[in-house]
Parts: structure tokens; sequence; C-alpha cells
């Protein structure tokens, strides 16, 4: 079956690298409004948001044909948690709205009991930079458990936060490392920001995570959010080359052995056969 990425007419600033990722791997796209159930094709939606339940409502009755799939890249929130996540995610199912949910954190997927599917990246993303600036860089919203983290380090040392504006893939080339911190609680995956650290073969630091594969040790390094900036400030006193190479066999592994289309494929195997 063909595989069709549909887009919300809104648009969102924090899915601009995802719609990129599409057009890298050459899917075809379309808008909401634009799902006709009836075709015989793949649609995978993300976000949803309050145009999708009407305009599956307009169609009932009709016969369903199309294999739909939420990629749901949001994390649980509260009030309610994981919980309310799972709850939530299959009434759309229970309510014919979705056929899957997929979610990018295997831990979460099995806490859930929702698909996990890779969200992995591709080359052309992003590239590594030659000369450095900047010691690290976030990519962030800067919410107050993230800022209690970027506040102690000096703004000589830390990039620009430019995200989504122009000017961040200069920044992103002329940054050492990329830090990743949780906005929340909730010790799961940001697949999205991981995914355009790895493009530009940045080395990660990343708050600890339940499961963080297809993350390892070897890829990344984690550290409880106690304690994380002074294993930042221990890695900027390291030999760089040690951490650029870390970086490097990373975005090999992301953009090659779990490259975004494939991981695509992968997944819509998966839940056609469920």
């Amino acid at each position: 079956m063909n595989i069709i990425f549909v887009r919300t007419r809104y648009h969102y600033d924090s899915y601009i690298d995802f719609w990129k990722l599409v057009e890298l791997a050459g899917f075809e796209t379309c808008y909401t409004d634009e799902v006709d159930v009836r075709r015989h094709v793949v649609h995978i939606l993300t976000p949803i948001n309050g145009e999708w339940r009407p305009h599956i409502d307009n169609q009932v009755g009709r016969p369903r044909n199309a294999h739909i799939v939420l990629w749901n890249l949001e994390r649980p929130s509260d009030p309610g948690g994981i919980g309310a996540f799972a709850m939530s995610n299959r009434k759309l199912m229970y309510g014919r709205y979705f056929d899957d949910v997929w979610v990018s954190d295997r831990a979460l997927a099995s806490e859930t009991m929702l698909r996990f599917t890779v969200l992995g990246s591709d080359y052309g993303l992003g590239a590594p930079g030659g000369e450095k600036r900047y010691d690290l860089v976030h990519m962030s919203s800067v919410v107050d458990r993230r800022a209690n983290i970027y506040n102690q380090f000096d703004s000589k040392v830390i990039a620009p936060n430019c995200w989504p504006r122009t000017g961040r893939d200069k920044v992103l080339r002329e940054s050492r490392f990329a830090l990743n911190i949780h906005k929340d609680n909730f010790p799961f995956q940001e697949p999205l920001r991981l995914a355009l650290f790895a493009a530009y073969g940045l080395p990660v630091l990343t708050e600890e995570m339940k499961s963080a594969y297809p993350w390892s040790e070897e890829y990344c390094v984690f550290n409880p959010y106690d304690g994380i900036c002074g294993r930042l400030r221990q890695m900027l006193k390291n030999d760089y080359k040690r951490w650029r190479d870390m970086g490097l066999r990373a975005r090999d592994r992301m953009c090659k052995d779990f490259n975004f289309k494939k991981m695509v494929l992968v997944g819509v195997r998966a839940s056609l056969c469920m």
C-alpha cells in the first residue's frame, strides 16, 4: 500500500524537522481535509489536533479501506500522566479515528501498550561543522526545569536558542556538544531533537531515560538530572576528539542503520500485520 503522510493545516514549529525528514524520504503528503478513507493507502498523521475528528466523523458510512496511523510524538502530560495518555490514545483507536498509534520511546510503548516505532534521522537533515564557536546547544523550549540547568552556564558558552528561527543551521554546526533535558519528570526520549542532533554529528549529553534504544552509551552520554552540569563541565575539559568521534558514530547509526524512511517502512509492515 502507498504511504501518505498527513499534515494539519495549522503550522507547528516543533514539527519542522519531522516534515523535513518526510521530504527527504520522498513520501507523499496531503492535508487532513484531503484524507479519503475509501482509498487503499496507509495514512500517517502527526500531530493530531481539532481538524481530525470532524473530518473522519463526516466519512462515517463510507467503506473503510485506508489504514490510518497516528504517530504520537507528544509526551505524557499532567494531570493524568501515562495512564491518561494511554487511555486517550486507545479511545482514538476504539472510536475508529485510527487503526494504530505509534510512539517512539520503547519504555513508553511498553507502559501504554502502543506500538514502538523508532524515529530515525537522515544525512540530509544536517551536517557536522568545522570550527566551533559554542560549547553547547540545546534547541528546546525553556521551561523552569530546563532553565535551572541552562542558567548555570555563561551566554558565551551556551549557543543562542535560535530554534525555530533562521540561523539555526549555523549555530548547530558551530557547537561542540548537544544538551538534552526533559521538560518534565517522565524519563522518556525526545526523538525529534535527538534525530536533529544526530544529523549534525553532535555528541549528546542527555538526562537519563528509562529506555534509550536505539541510543546507547556507545553513542550518547547519560546522566541523572542532579549532577548533569558537573558532568558537562567534566566533558568540556576532555579531549574533544573522543566526543566528536562518538557524535559521528551516532550520526551513522541514526542516519544509516536507523534511517527515517527505513524505520517508517518497518513500522508500516508491523502495523499492517497486527
